[in-house]
């Protein structure tokens, strides 16, 4: 009779640990934090609380993971449900855990949340950018309809071909900087890859809103390797929120094509093509 109860208390306090969740926490500093329609990406200087965590399964809730996270710049996006969220302090609660991974030859690393797993998105700016946005659209329009009215036609014109001659004169002699390499997973652009497709994500000044599919998407790149004269045509898959305009950051397959990876950095020209 006594063995009997010893069984059974043993086995009623497997299924209890079996039910409670483990509990894991990340800390990002100095981030940057974009989304794409299905996952949100973290990078930046990563803490891991508890080295015991492991990777969680799809669909799974084992496991509850807080990240806090601390960015560079002010971040605003859109989660899962379309909600919009910004500031420089973000809180977020997922069922979810992964392993964060480097993605130069540096200390930093990466993690992406999918959005199906999470629970909570908290950032310490949340409720106040839609009173913004309407006083900014307010002096806008002001500020449209006085030029409207006191500037004259000539001068319209004039202004519009200089913006055009500008921007093809930029758009057809490329860019020279610097390159860099990632991790791919998913990118902003939405689709899925890996260190052997030859792809490039561009500087958020170029790539636009990470709220929405860039009009960069898809479109092809040449990039040459200035001191060895190397070149490699890559897709632009993914955007930089932290690369100024002539930073391209490459898949590793795309940046050992032109460079060692030792380097971590390459002096670079490069042109959508």
């Amino acid at each position: 009779m006594q063995l009997s109860k010893s069984c059974i208390f043993v086995a009623l306090f497997a299924a209890i640990g079996n039910v409670v969740a483990k509990s894991c926490e990340l800390s990002y500093e100095h981030a940057e934090l974009s989304a794409s329609s299905t996952h949100l990406r973290i990078r930046g200087d990563s803490y891991v609380f508890d080295k015991s965590c492991k990777p969680t399964s799809s669909n799974s809730k084992s496991t509850t993971t807080t990240l806090y996270v601390n960015t560079k710049n002010n971040v605003s996006f859109r989660d899962g449900d379309n909600v919009l969220h910004s500031g420089k302090e973000c809180t977020i609660t997922a069922y979810w855990y992964n392993i964060p991974k480097s993605y130069t030859s540096g200390k930093k690393t990466q993690v992406y949340v999918p959005f199906k797993s999470v629970r909570e998105i908290r950032c310490n700016k949340d409720g106040h950018s839609t009173k913004k946005a309407k006083t900014t659209t307010k002096k806008k329009t002001t500020k449209k309809t006085t030029k409207k009215t006191t500037k004259k036609t000539t001068k319209k014109t004039t202004k519009k071909t200089t913006k055009k001659t500008t921007a093809k004169a930029s758009s057809s002699g490329g860019y020279t900087g610097k390159a860099t390499f990632f991790t791919p997973n998913q990118g902003a652009c939405g689709d899925w890859n890996d260190n052997n497709d030859l792809i490039a994500a561009i500087s958020g000044s170029l790539y636009g809103s990470f709220s929405k599919k860039s009009s960069y998407c898809d479109r092809k790149a040449r990039v040459t390797n200035t001191e060895n004269g190397k070149s490699v045509t890559v897709t632009i898959k993914d955007g930089c929120p932290s690369c100024d305009k002539t930073h391209i950051d490459l898949s590793p397959a795309a940046f050992g094509q032109i460079g060692a990876f030792k380097t971590g950095i390459l002096k670079v020209k490069w042109n959508f093509i």
